[in-house]
């Protein structure tokens, strides 16, 4: 096959090799660059060790409620030392040959950090490159809060590896990451406190489903403030004093660790991206068109690097799109209304497509289809019955528009309807297949009427 010509990847995630991976296979010549550890941030510092010690905090948990399913109580202790090890080991596993998976695929890596010399060249590992195209898909880091002491709270890298469960946990910040965490750590004994700046916690989640996960934590001992914001922080490790505003009132708290999960921000600095004309918004990130190019037309940017939605399948994708757009000559379009997503934390909140509030705000017309777990088989016998699915169709035609999950499998049922409403089933296709008996899937069917 003809090289088809040459593009220069900058970083090794999901987006960077997704392009990087597709593009060689297309039959292009593609230099990979990352100074990093090689596989991105949901390998290493993300989706991967975040998992891991979810699993084990729900093995926790569920070893706690034995007595229920007629076994001996559990003991309590467990091995934290234990569960960091079975985090790496999980990431080791699932990681391989990193350098060797991209050099199958006919990747030649650098291992190296690259920046852009003029708008045609890049220079890496003292070597200058003239590609036909440039992918920017370095990642994304924590954000840290512009206050007083902020170098005294913690990240989500921090608390991937505490040495111990700390005795008191303040986390801000009501996302993904702040909610997986405090289902995590509560699990493990750790007093948690979680305030978000927003009105409710996963305010981008569907607000029914999300509830269910917020009930189950505040029995948990989880204890929310809303509308609540950091304001400084003081002392020292183990003995933290966080000050924080609360409609307007001054509340001081203690705790053994503050750990900041108030979003992630593009790393794109030190990457040369004036000299290469390509611009930046006012909020840091890289100006694109809906095709993912910059300002810069030999310059793409993909995954968290693009600064839209941060998370490892959109990443994915937007890689590949990329390629594709590459590989065609014609840009392709990104479009992520269908892709699905899953917040892991207790139980697994899933959604993909339109919420309520985002179809009237588009002034469709649509109907709710719900079904609780409360008399389903696999639920009752599960002992989790309160949760949920719910469903939103489009009321002309009636098909799916919007599908949210609340419950211990919601992360595998939310890609069956994806499909569907990508395909653009209706509720009577979905009642067309029965769901498994005595399984979650039933309650799909039963929230289609």
């Amino acid at each position: 096959m003809a090289v088809k010509g040459s593009v220069f990847v900058l970083g090794s995630g999901a987006a960077g090799q997704g392009a990087a991976r597709s593009l060689s296979a297309l039959g292009w010549d593609v230099t990979l660059a990352d100074g990093g550890k090689i596989g991105g941030t949901c390998l290493w510092h993300g989706c991967m060790p975040k998992k891991a010690l979810y699993h084990a905090a729900r093995l926790r948990r569920e070893s706690a409620a034995a007595e229920t399913f007629g076994l001996g109580v559990c003991d309590s202790a467990y091995d934290w030392q234990a569960v960091l090890a079975w985090k790496w080991h999980s990431q080791e596993t699932y990681a391989g040959d990193q350098e060797n998976i991209l050099a199958k695929a006919g990747v030649r890596l650098i291992k190296a950090n690259a920046q852009f010399v003029s708008p045609d060249e890049i220079e890496c590992d003292s070597q200058r490159f003239t590609p036909d195209h440039v992918i920017v898909a370095t990642g994304s880091r924590s954000v840290v809060l512009p206050i007083p002491g902020a170098e005294l709270a913690d990240t989500s890298d921090d608390a991937l590896g505490y040495p111990a469960p700390p005795a008191s946990l303040l986390i801000v910040g009501g996302g993904f990451i702040g909610m997986e965490f405090a289902a995590i750590y509560s699990s493990f004994g750790t007093r948690v406190t979680l305030i978000t700046s927003a009105p409710r916690p996963l305010e981008m989640l569907d607000a029914d489903t999300s509830a269910i996960a917020l009930n189950r934590l505040k029995r948990r001992g989880v204890h929310f403030a809303n509308d609540c914001r950091l304001t400084g922080i003081e002392g020292s490790l183990s003995t933290l004093t966080a000050h924080f505003s609360e409609n307007g009132v001054e509340h001081t708290g203690h705790f053994e660790r503050v750990l900041l999960a108030v979003g992630r921000a593009p790393v794109i600095d030190g990457l040369g991206l004036d000299v290469a004309g390509i611009n930046v918004d006012a909020r840091g990130h890289i100006v694109v068109d809906g095709h993912l190019r910059t300002t810069n037309p030999r310059v793409w940017a993909a995954g968290d690097a693009a600064g839209g939605l941060m998370q490892t399948p959109v990443a994915s994708y937007e890689g590949r799109t990329v390629a594709s757009s590459i590989d065609s000559g014609t840009p392709v379009a990104v479009d992520c209304t269908v892709l699905p997503t899953t917040c892991f934390t207790d139980p697994q909140l899933a959604q993909v497509g339109m919420t309520e509030h985002t179809a009237a705000a588009a002034g469709l017309a649509y109907r709710v289809g719900t079904t609780s777990f409360e008399y389903m088989g696999a639920a009752v016998v599960d002992d989790e019955r309160d949760g949920l699915v719910k469903l939103i169709f489009s009321s002309g035609d009636d098909r799916l528009i919007g599908a949210h999950i609340a419950g211990p499998t919601a992360s595998d049922l939310i890609w069956a309807l994806a499909v569907a409403i990508k395909c653009g089933a209706t509720a009577e296709t979905l009642r067309e297949i029965p769901g498994i008996h005595p399984g979650y899937s039933e309650a799909i069917i039963w929230a289609s009427y």
